[in-house]
């Protein structure tokens, strides 16, 4: 199987394996925050206001503007890059002066949402590697997954994962569930087109991105249940890192 396919069973596989934990352990996410914004199109301004951001930090880290990542703690200066990077979202918050809660960060019982995530990580690389075509051996890829230099690979992906949320939360209150899982899922998976132009990708197949929307859906249509990324970070970086390390 190729590896888009693979993609799509294991965000599958982890979906289905979160809703069945749930049932079996309903207090870890009994009673999910639903944030009221008395102007929820203010905050949906905010939120993009924030998003913009985001881009114009990306755009001086690319030209060197940043922390330099170098020497023996690389990895800890690219994940402070990362911070730098995403922080007009934390600014937001802090303006604003709304809770993580607001942005799927949850402050109650963390480490248990977040081992509930690597469990399902475990098992969704499992099956990845599985039904993925020549693919590695489960220690080898356990272990390259796992190593000091994808600190800032994992961090960016929680931090990709809040400015989903925030963007979420915002265009929900604003125009309902339905109209924020479409909107949402295909903002981002659109967020993929200049670097996949940059990349040299033809225009015919930007059709990939109608996929990327449609996984994008299910797994928003999953998520907002939970309104907690803390597990959903640890399969999302899991599956990350699949494009490196599952098959040659």
């Amino acid at each position: 199987m190729t590896h888009y396919g693979a993609l799509f069973i294991g965000y599958g596989v982890a979906l289905a394996g979160w809703l069945l934990v749930n049932r079996l352990l309903p207090q870890l996410w009994a009673s999910p925050v639903r944030p009221v914004f008395a102007k929820p199109w203010r905050e949906v301004g905010w939120a993009l206001l924030a998003v913009v951001g985001v881009l114009l930090v990306g755009q001086v880290f690319l030209a060197g503007g940043l922390l330099p990542e170098r020497g023996v703690l690389r990895p800890v200066w690219a994940s402070l890059n990362q911070v730098l990077i995403f922080s007009p979202l934390l600014v937001v918050l802090w303006v604003r002066k709304q809770g993580p809660e607001t942005a799927w960060l949850p402050r109650d019982r963390v480490g248990a949402r977040v081992a509930v995530g690597l469990g399902l990580a475990l098992v969704t690389m499992t099956v990845f590697l599985w039904v993925r075509a020549e693919s590695h051996p489960w220690t080898s890829v356990l272990a390259a997954v796992y190593q000091p230099k994808n600190l800032a690979h994992l961090v960016q992906v929680l931090l990709e994962d809040f400015a989903i949320a925030l963007v979420f939360v915002r265009i929900r209150a604003a125009l309902g569930l339905r109209w924020a899982i479409v909107l949402v899922a295909a903002l981002f998976a659109a967020g993929h087109v200049p670097a996949m132009l940059a990349g040299g990708t033809p225009w015919h197949e930007l059709g990939s991105l109608l996929l990327d929307t449609t996984l994008g859906i299910g797994v928003l249509a999953v998520l907002q249940r939970s309104a907690d990324i803390w597990w959903f970070w640890q399969v999302h970086f899991m599956l990350d890192m699949m494009q490196y390390y599952a098959a040659p």
